[in-house]
């Protein structure tokens, strides 16, 4: 069993609920209509499937709709969440990379800083002698 997560915020986001419905749509849609063809095919050529009732065969067609929707359903969500992975780890690695940048240039400045305050001595120690 993993160890407990320190993760609080486990409410999914608020985009979700739209993308699963209308990955839901699309499966059942594609399911559906596969489905409507394997009847009239097998309505037309086998005679046990004509002598099923009408309930058992919109049965048959309710459970491909509901089987292609959760599948598509769930391909959209993943997608999502593996689009929204890419995104936070792009602004991290982006965030990261403006940081580095920012101490680069302020230990760049520290050093010329640094450098014209020798100079000013040695130029001042110059004038001196």
């Amino acid at each position: 069993m993993p160890p407990p997560s320190n993760v609080t915020n486990i409410a999914p986001p608020e985009a979700l609920g739209p993308i699963a419905t209308k990955g839901f749509a699309v499966g059942a849609f594609r399911f559906g209509s596969i489905s409507l063809l394997a009847h009239l095919a097998l309505n037309s050529l086998h005679p046990i499937y004509r002598g099923l009732t009408i309930q058992f065969k919109v049965f048959i067609q309710l459970s491909a709709m509901t089987l292609g929707g959760c599948i598509f359903a769930e391909k959209r969500v993943s997608e999502y969440n593996d689009m929204v992975r890419r995104r936070n780890r792009a602004l991290e690695r982006s965030a990261r990379a403006w940081s580095e940048e920012k101490e680069l240039r302020e230990r760049i400045e520290r050093e010329m800083d640094s450098g014209r305050t020798t100079a000013m001595v040695q130029n001042a120690s110059v004038g001196k002698k």
